[in-house]
């Protein structure tokens, strides 16, 4: 942007790009058509020099101090009053000691730039957003395009702008098409060798797999896992499916619900979620199903209920980021789904409801512990990832070591 003979529109677009290089988001409507003219609210996150909260951002041609007062007056009745006004002016047509007066009679910062001489005046902090106009301010913004940054536009208390922000963020998932992907690919390798074993291929579809393909392939039970020590079975036997229906009921929930989750903690910590709910979900099975019943357990399902538990365990942890409406939808759509799921599976005794126990509380507290604030706000870092990663498998291996006690005696 030349920095000469600027205008107010050029000069609200700069201070956009640096309030979002210092982590702000956007917290008012913002399109692609209006955001350099328009009044533009947007969210600063703790700063250690900015002072956190709403900065409105306001191209203004030559404001008078009256008509700058009744505007005052509006926004700070707004759902969303600022804690910070920068206005870009054509010409500086309201005195610095003005603009010191109004915000302190409003308990409001304000800021004035002027586009014509590129000076920024009023309140104390004006001479930090003075460095938008410096000789590597281009170098240093270029990154920071606000129209990368519109996966944050618009009020996050709309339903349909907070499914807008997520779809932005993550256009396409990867994690829940390749774990589809990794059980269809179990399941062909199981009827491989189940037809090595004389099962035909339509039998093995409908009638389902026999014990020695189960058992090959990862299948979860007492003496195998626990008595011979074969603890990867507690994952292996959660891609491994007995037949058909089996496989289309499970994959079906999963595609229907994990696109939304992966898209709410992101690709890397939805994978998190999902393997943790799926060693939950096997390990409360030895230590419930299996040990009455002293069967084979294999399935999805236990992930599957994790990742119900997850959604629920983000909206729980991050309810100011989820608008009324999508957090009462998902807590009632949990509720449903739980209960209509484990009252199904308690009256069929092939059901193995202690995998889905164990999979929904080991989803909803990784969930807790890996939800985060949308983008374009500052995401967790990759060390703090590992971290959480690192405290959530801790937590079920401390678990799976309860269990092999409890058994044990």
């Amino acid at each position: 942007m030349p920095h000469a003979h600027a205008n107010p529109e050029d000069v609200s677009a700069r201070v956009q790009q640096f309030l979002l290089a210092q982590g702000a988001r956007y917290a008012s409507q913002v399109t692609e058509e209006n955001w350099k003219h328009a009044a533009v609210a947007l969210e600063m996150p703790e700063h250690p020099h900015l002072p956190a909260g709403v900065w409105v951002v306001l191209p203004w041609l030559a404001p008078t101090p009256e008509q700058l007062e009744a505007w005052l007056e509006q926004v700070q009745h707004s759902p969303l009053p600022p804690r910070v006004v920068v206005i870009a002016m054509d010409v500086p047509t309201i005195r610095p000691a003005t603009l010191q007066t109004l915000g302190a009679a409003h308990g409001i910062a304000l800021i004035g730039i002027s586009a014509l001489d590129q000076q920024c005046y009023g309140s104390r902090l004006a001479p930090m957003l003075q460095v938008i106009f410096a000789a590597n301010a281009d170098a240093a913004l270029a990154a920071t395009n606000p129209l990368n940054h519109l996966a944050g536009l618009g009020d996050p208390r709309n339903p349909e702008v907070f499914f807008e922000r997520l779809r932005r963020a993550l256009p396409q998932t990867a994690a829940t098409p390749w774990i589809i992907r990794a059980n269809i690919a179990m399941f062909v390798l199981a009827m491989a060798i189940a037809f090595g074993h004389g099962v035909g291929p339509v039998a093995a579809l409908l009638q389902g797999f026999d014990n020695d393909t189960l058992v090959t392939l990862g299948a979860n039970s007492l003496d195998l896992t626990v008595t011979r020590g074969e603890a990867w079975r507690l994952l292996a036997c959660t891609f491994l499916h007995a037949n058909l229906l089996h496989i289309g009921m499970n994959l079906y929930v999963l595609k229907s619900m994990g696109d939304l989750a992966e898209r709410l903690f992101g690709s890397v910590a939805y994978l998190g979620v999902y393997l943790a709910s799926a060693i939950g979900g096997s390990i409360l099975s030895l230590a419930w199903t299996l040990s009455a019943n002293h069967n084979y357990s294999v399935g999805a399902s236990g992930a599957v209920f994790g990742v119900m538990g997850g959604m629920l365990g983000f909206a729980l942890a991050r309810r100011k980021s989820v608008p009324l409406q999508v957090y009462r939808s998902m807590l009632r759509s949990a509720a449903m789904f739980t209960v209509i799921n484990l009252a199904f599976g308690f009256s069929l005794k092939v059901v193995d409801n202690g995998a889905h126990i164990g999979g929904l509380i080991a989803g909803t507290v990784a969930g807790l512990a890996l939800s985060r604030d949308l983008p374009p706000a500052p995401q967790p870092s990759r060390q703090r990832l590992i971290l959480t990663f690192v405290a959530l498998f801790a937590l079920l291996g401390l678990a799976y070591g309860g269990v092999l006690m409890m058994l044990a005696k």
